[in-house]
């Protein structure tokens, strides 16, 4: 076993720092350690990456990729603009509470991040900027903005840990509201104070007229009816995250060609082609580490970790922050859809060890886990709105901290109080949710 868990790592590792696209990584170090140290036939392996992305939830992840090309391509985010700016514009600071607005409301169409941070940022960074806000704090808040995006529902990291973990998506979905809403508030509170220190501007000098608010509510109003159908959908039954992936994408395309009319049929076959390219790239990292993930289980990994971790400390809460600390480590380095799918199976028997709720710590998992969106050097989000704002990495830090330090918090939050990640879910789907074990 030895000698297999180190081809196994180590391949991985030494295919990584050569610049081997991780996916090809995953596939070359499993396929190396079934031939050279195992006796599991090699042919295994193709099954399990076929099985890796054979589950009826998975198919939401290119269906809610088109939902969030189809709001982007559709200029979608300039009613809401319009929208926020009649509400709010007389506040100092306004166009950066647009952008926290904007993102979350994205966050209900396309389920990715990365995806998010390009199309919120090449909106809202130009404008920032040219508004005075600075390149620095223009690029550190959509990327934190942007990271809602994988926390309020829909969301791949839970699709996929729902996916593999027998965990409900739709459970972690409405669980990901509260800490979401959480995290949009902790934003605004940050850009409120940096609003208030470097005195940023007003996009109104009035408060709107009621004329000028009732014909902003009725263009923009729309685009909230996504995270509204969606989440009244599953709570009401009437369809699981699967099929309100296909629900989303029909209401945007009847907003973006019948009511906005900013898209024509003309436009839909290379938007699907656009999504095809898009979604196989995680799709293939979600297969290849499914086979990964399937030898760390036929070798025992997790109970041999867990026996370690306990054997150093039976504390719920130092177990608790090992997982924390491992997945923010590990998010540094990785994208998040392989490596939940690589430590479901270990997180899952520490938490069955430390007694800990299935759902909370698939719910702790997937935001931490989105952190990893921010931090060098993988931090995707960071790394895109850098490059749109033509921002050092290095200069976007300063005022990236305390955001990331109230994303954090939130993490916290949840991890050690229960109650506050499982209220909204024992609410209103409590035959999803499962027992706390004792």
């Amino acid at each position: 076993m030895d000698a297999f868990l180190l081809i196994l790592f180590g391949s991985f590792l030494v295919l990584m720092m050569m610049g081997v696209p991780l996916a090809f990584s995953l596939f070359m170090s499993t396929f190396l350690s079934m031939v050279l140290a195992s006796d599991v036939a090699p042919v295994l392996a193709i099954q399990q990456i076929l099985k890796g992305v054979d589950a009826f939830p998975v198919l939401a992840i290119p269906v809610f990729f088109l939902a969030g090309d189809l709001m982007n391509k559709g200029q979608v985010s300039e009613y809401l603009i319009r929208l926020c700016m009649c509400l709010i514009g007389w506040v100092r600071g306004a166009l950066a509470y647009f952008t926290i607005i904007v993102a979350m409301v994205f966050a209900g169409t396309t389920g990715s991040s990365a995806a998010e941070s390009a199309a919120i940022g090449s909106v809202f960074i130009p404008n920032l900027i040219k508004r005075g806000y600075g390149k620095a704090f223009s690029v550190a808040l959509v990327a934190c903005s942007s990271v809602i995006g994988i926390i309020i529902p829909p969301s791949t990291f839970m699709i996929i840990y729902g996916s593999f973990g027998n965990v409900s998506v739709s459970a972690l979905f409405i669980g990901g509201i509260l800490p979401g809403a959480m995290i949009g508030l902790g934003l605004v509170l940050i850009s409120f104070i940096w609003a208030t220190k470097h005195d940023y501007p007003r996009e109104m000098d009035r408060v709107a007229s009621p004329a000028e608010i009732f014909a902003a509510v009725k263009k923009g109003i729309w685009p909230i009816g996504v995270p509204v159908l969606l989440i009244g959908g599953m709570v009401g039954g009437l369809f699981t995250p699967t099929e309100a992936s296909l629900v989303t994408v029909l209401y945007t395309l009847v907003l973006t060609l019948f009511l906005y009319k900013t898209i024509t049929l003309r436009d839909l076959p290379g938007m699907l082609r656009q999504t095809a390219m898009g979604s196989a790239i995680p799709l293939f990292c979600l297969a290849t580490a499914g086979a990964y993930g399937y030898l760390l289980a036929y070798y025992n990994v997790p109970d041999y970790v867990g026996e370690m971790v306990v054997s150093v400390t039976t504390d719920p809460g130092l177990i608790m922050l090992f997982i924390i600390v491992s997945y923010l480590v590990i998010g540094t380095f990785m994208d998040g859809t392989p490596a939940i799918i690589i430590l479901l199976p270990i997180t899952q028997k520490l938490a069955e060890l430390a007694h800990f709720n299935q759902l909370h710590i698939g719910l702790v998992v997937c935001i931490t886990m989105a952190l990893g969106l921010l931090t060098p050097p993988y931090g995707l989000c960071t790394l895109i709105s850098c490059a749109i704002g033509k921002c050092r990495l290095e200069d976007a830090v300063k005022p990236l901290l305390p955001m990331f330090a109230i994303m954090f918090g939130v993490v916290l939050l949840i991890a050690y109080f229960p109650d506050v990640a499982l209220w909204l879910p024992r609410l209103l789907v409590p035959k999803l949710v499962p027992a706390t074990p004792m």
